[in-house]
This record gives structure tokens, C-alpha cells and sequence, in this order.
């Protein structure tokens, strides 16, 4: 019977909960713990286990951190004691839509972002606590009912302590970025880059179901194994790849489209240019960016309960695969309505207009809502406004400082006078913006000043006084490297030339 080494008590092993290349997990007579027992006990496995149990980085939440080491009667440790980890489902049960109806029925795409986010939060936190994960697979990661995420096996992981590196040493296939693919990886100190790779594959399955190199092989003899496919830069989101997509495969096309930047970069550019895979810090912003797209899909009544989708990527793909192969990958579950409301309520407290008018505009199961019926006129209103607001707003934020563009897009807005969610609009400064547009167009009158007085043609002794001060005031107005004021500088400049030819001086 193995001993807890932190008190010396004997540790009553139960029946084998499973079993993996390093070792079996059993339960224990201690409540809440199980046990890692290795297939072969050695001492270099001892040193990184003690070293590990004093890493700072076990402040870090999320990870099953082994607790206490085990010995036999002979002293040689052979496994630990971590924290039992109840009522979660493996990441393969969740990202496999037959497994999640069976198990998970009510699990959304909108839970599965969610658990995307934690684990690129999780894997960026590790990283910034000097852990490389290095053996990050579905198999290692359990997500419960509110998509919160735990890491375990963590005793695999890659540290340093006291100036000693204790290394990863196993990989799963089809997590092993290419360039690690077929090396001796007790031999190699692992870097963040390859564990970015894992955490896209590990995102790509949680969001559209399958590994990101998983297809229908058209190429010449029998299809290379998953590992083969990564080495090889076979993604089937080229054009060029033998490897095309599967017959069910839902595209990157479904996603966001900041994700779906992401995903090119982790599994094409990062191929040859491991440093260009997207580091955690990169997913949870595009994360971020996602969830706040997601919309309940209204093209079914029947199913509009159970879609989520990204407004901003086109049409329902879930409904498109219902119709076109009879699959459907989420069932009707009042916790989708319940999700949105939840997401109204929160900004109708922090008074979050630009977020009341996306759901209201997006969701019309809300405006039966009783919650909300007070409120039903002035949603309504701002949902209308949205889209006019959402054009506005992006030149804001695109180009605060260009008038025309803020000028054009303001003149080409409906009548909007007293909307709440166009009054709620500032410029960087905080400067209102009826008051913003108004100063804007005083500064394009000098800049209309400016191109009718150089219209007439090349600057003369007569004309060269109101060429210069034409050409100040613009510069006054947007500043002397403005884009708007280099068809004029050189001539500006010839004209103060013969301003000061005639009177002994000066320069534009």
C-alpha cells in the first residue's frame, strides 16, 4: 500500500479511473483525491515531482497540481495524490457533437467559446509562471457545466527550478507542432510557440468539432497519419493541399472573422514560422471580440433556441448543415435565451447602449420578454439606429481626425435627433459629436478656400498673397503634414518665394 509522503499515512487504492503511456489514475480511500501511480517509477521523475510541488506556479488556478508525492515501502516515490475533479466531461466529449448531445445536451456554441477563452486564459497564464505545458491534449483538459476549465496530468509539464530544467517528455499525435513531429522529445527543451500549436488545434476542435488537418485525402497512395499531415503542411483550408475538407466538416468560414484570421496564421503562416502562431494573450482577444458577436440564430423557430452564431460571419451554419446533411449539432435549451437576457440585463445596468441595441436588434424572442417590456420603445428605437451608429462609430474609431469621412458619414444619417444611442457617441477627447462634426466643417471650408484658390493655376505676384494665407489657415486646421495639404506644399512654397522676392523675404 503507497505511503503520502506529506504525512506518512498509507493511501488505500480503489478501482482504476484510467490509464495513459505514464501511468493509471486510481481512486483512493481519501475523499476528494486520486492517484497517479507511474508505469515506471525513476528518479529523475521523483526529482521533478518534488520540484514541482514547491513551483511557484502552483498559485496558478485551473490546474490539478499534484498535492503529495507517493512512496512504496522501499521510499522510491511512485506517483502522487491531486485534487479528484467531479461532474466535468473530457474536452473530446464536448467538441465531438454526438458525444455532447449524449452527455452535455445543453452545452451551447456559446459555452464552448466560453471554455475556448478559459483555456487560451489558462495556457497564457501558465506561460507567464515559466510553464510550458508541452503535453496539452483533449485528454488533459475537463470542462463542467459552466465551461470551466481544469488542466490535469500536470506532473508532464516543462519548469525550471534552482537553474535545473525538467522537461517535457511526451506528446500526443496531431499535437505536436511539425518541426517537433518524429524527435526524441525527452531531448528537447520546449518553447511557448510549440504549445501555441496544441492550444489552436485545442480551440479549433471546441469551436468547429475536428482537428484542424482532419479531411478526405485526395493525394497520391494511402493518407499519412495525423502527425504526417501536420509535418507536412497538409491543412485543407488550402487550396493546394491534398488533404481537402471532410464531407461534415464545419469550416473556419463559421467563425468570427478575427478568429478566422487567427486560425490561417496558428496552422499556415505558423508552419514554417512557429513565432507566427497566435499567442494565448491573441485568442482570448479574439475571443473576447466572438462572444460579443454571437447572436441566437431566428432562421427556424423550431431551432432558434439551440443556434448561436457569429453576426458578423453570414448566415446560420448550423441550420445550413441541419438541412443539407440532417445533423444537428445543438439541441433547443431555454439556458441559450436564458444566456442572451443575462447579456441584456448586464448592459442595461452599466448602461451599455451599443450592447442593448446589437441584442435587442438581433434577438426578437426578446421583445416578448416581460423582463424587458419597459423598456421595449427605447431598445426599439436604438435597435433601429444601429446600423447608421455602427457605420459612424467606425469611422470613429477607424479615423477620428479625418473630416471629410466624418463629415460624409454624418450627413448620410437618418434623422436620428434625440436617439440615446447616437448621443452616446464621443471622439477620444470625450468632445460631443454634433460639436465635433461642426468643427470638422469649418476646417473643410479652408480646405475647399484652399483647393479653389490653387485651381486657378500656377501662383503669380498678384495671386501669391492668397495662395499663402489659403495655404495657413488649412495647416492651421490640419497640420502642416496633413495628407490633404501635400498636392500643395510646393507650390505654397513657390508662391512665398515670390512674396519674398518682392518684399526682401518670408516663406510659406
Amino acid at each position: 500500500m503507497p505511503v503520502d509522503a506529506a504525512t506518512g499515512l498509507p493511501v488505500a487504492l480503489g478501482a482504476v479511473l484510467a490509464e495513459g503511456g505514464e501511468g493509471r489514475l486510481c481512486a483512493t480511500d481519501r475523499p476528494g483525491q486520486v492517484a497517479k501511480l507511474y508505469h515506471r517509477p525513476h528518479p529523475e521523475r521523483a526529482a521533478k515531482l518534488a520540484a514541482l510541488l514547491i513551483h511557484p506556479a502552483r498559485s496558478v488556478e485551473g490546474v490539478a497540481w499534484p498535492s503529495s508525492a507517493l512512496r512504496d515501502e522501499a521510499g522510491r516515490t511512485i506517483g502522487f495524490l491531486m485534487p479528484r475533479v467531479e461532474a466535468a466531461q473530457p474536452l473530446t466529449v464536448l467538441a465531438n457533437a454526438r458525444l455532447r448531445l449524449a452527455h452535455a445536451p445543453g452545452f451551447t456554441w456559446y459555452h464552448l467559446h466560453v471554455a475556448a477563452r478559459r483555456l487560451a486564459g489558462l495556457v497564457g497564464r501558465l506561460h507567464d509562471s515559466g510553464i510550458v505545458i508541452g503535453d496539452l491534449k483533449p485528454e488533459n483538459l475537463l470542462i463542467d457545466a459552466r465551461a470551466r476549465l481544469t488542466l490535469i496530468d500536470a506532473d508532464s509539464v516543462q519548469f525550471s527550478l534552482a537553474g535545473q530544467v525538467h522537461r517535457c517528455a511526451v506528446g500526443a499525435e496531431g499535437f505536436v507542432p511539425p518541426e517537433l513531429v518524429g524527435q526524441d522529445l525527452a531531448a528537447i527543451d520546449r518553447s511557448q510557440s510549440h504549445d501555441r500549436f496544441a492550444l489552436g488545434v485545442l480551440i479549433h476542435m471546441l469551436l468547429l468539432g475536428h482537428h484542424p488537418f482532419a479531411g478526405s485525402w485526395k493525394g497520391p497512395g494511402d493518407p499519412p497519419a495525423l502527425d504526417g499531415l501536420v509535418q507536412a503542411g497538409h491543412y485543407p483550408g488550402l487550396a493546394i493541399s491534398p488533404q481537402r475538407p471532410g464531407p461534415f466538416a464545419m469550416t473556419p468560414n463559421a467563425l468570427h472573422p478575427a478568429l478566422h484570421g487567427l486560425v490561417r496564421r496558428c496552422f499556415v503562416d505558423g508552419h514554417r514560422r512557429p513565432e507566427a502562431r497566435p499567442s494565448p494573450a491573441e485568442w482570448v482577444a479574439a475571443l473576447d471580440e466572438a462572444l460579443g458577436d454571437l447572436v441566437l440564430c431566428a432562421d427556424d423557430p423550431v431551432h432558434v433556441m439551440g443556434h448561436f452564431r457569429a453576426a458578423s460571419a453570414g448566415p446560420c451554419p448550423w441550420c445550413a448543415r441541419r438541412v443539407a446533411l440532417g445533423i444537428d449539432s445543438f439541441t433547443a435549451s431555454d439556458a441559450a435565451l436564458d444566456l442572451i437576457a443575462g447579456d441584456l440585463r448586464k448592459a442595461l445596468q452599466v448602461g451599455d447602449l451599443m450592447r442593448q441595441a446589437f441584442l435587442w436588434s438581433h434577438h426578437p424572442l426578446l421583445w416578448q420578454h416581460k423582463e424587458f417590456s419597459g423598456e421595449a420603445d427605447r431598445l426599439g428605437r436604438m435597435a433601429s439606429a444601429l446600423p447608421a451608429v455602427t457605420r459612424l462609430k467606425a469611422v470613429l474609431e477607424r479615423s477620428p481626425d479625418d473630416a471629410e469621412a466624418l463629415v460624409a458619414a454624418w450627413h448620410r444619417l437618418p434623422d436620428l435627433e434625440g436617439n440615446a444611442l447616437l448621443e452616446s457617441l464621443r471622439l477620444p477627447d470625450s468632445l460631443p459629436l454634433s460639436q465635433a462634426v461642426a468643427e470638422a466643417e469649418g476646417r473643410l471650408e479652408r480646405l475647399k478656400r484652399l483647393r479653389v484658390s490653387f485651381a486657378a493655376g500656377p501662383p503669380t505676384p498678384e495671386t501669391a498673397p492668397d495662395l499663402v494665407a489659403a495655404y495657413r489657415l488649412a495647416a492651421d486646421a490640419f497640420g502642416p503634414d496633413s495628407r490633404f495639404l501635400r498636392p500643395y506644399a510646393s507650390r505654397a512654397e513657390a508662391a512665398a518665394a515670390l512674396i519674398g522676392q518682392g518684399a526682401g523675404g518670408g516663406k510659406a
